[in-house]
């Protein structure tokens, strides 16, 4: 994965000093990412990337979050896994986005849920989650 893996390494070195990624470079490195031919194999590691970033502005929806939800019915699965385990500001996003789809509702609200009573999880995530909640149990 040495080509997956530089591009995400140029992705993470252009987050400035705001928390915010340089959108170009990030379109420019999952275009390689996608002329290298890889596909939800990568999902896992650009989950890895929010991760470690989750305050992190990578765009809305963003080019990184355009490639991951092409491969709508394989993602889902990891994403939950990934907002169980280090809530970021743009999975909990995307999490709401499944639900506004209709993709396991029932399954994400209860993750949603449970994130916003977590006492490990930054405020700003919180309320972000919060907001989320609401909305949902309004519409």
């Amino acid at each position: 994965m040495e080509i997956l893996e530089q591009e995400i390494a140029k992705i993470e070195e252009s987050i400035d000093e705001y928390d915010e990624v340089d959108t170009l470079v990030m379109h420019d490195s999952i275009n390689a990412i996608t002329n290298a031919g890889y596909k939800s194999d990568a999902v896992e590691p650009l989950l890895q990337l929010f991760e470690r970033h989750p305050k992190a502005y990578f765009g809305d929806p963003g080019a990184i979050v355009d490639f991951i939800e092409q491969f709508g019915g394989e993602y889902e699965n990891s994403l939950a896994a990934s907002v169980k385990r280090t809530p970021t500001i743009t999975t909990v996003w995307m999490l709401n986005r499944c639900i506004n789809a209709g993709e396991h509702t029932e399954e994400f609200m209860d993750i949603l849920k449970e994130i916003a009573g977590r006492t490990d999880v930054d405020k700003d995530i919180k309320e972000s989650v919060q907001e989320f909640v609401n909305f949902q149990a309004n519409r």
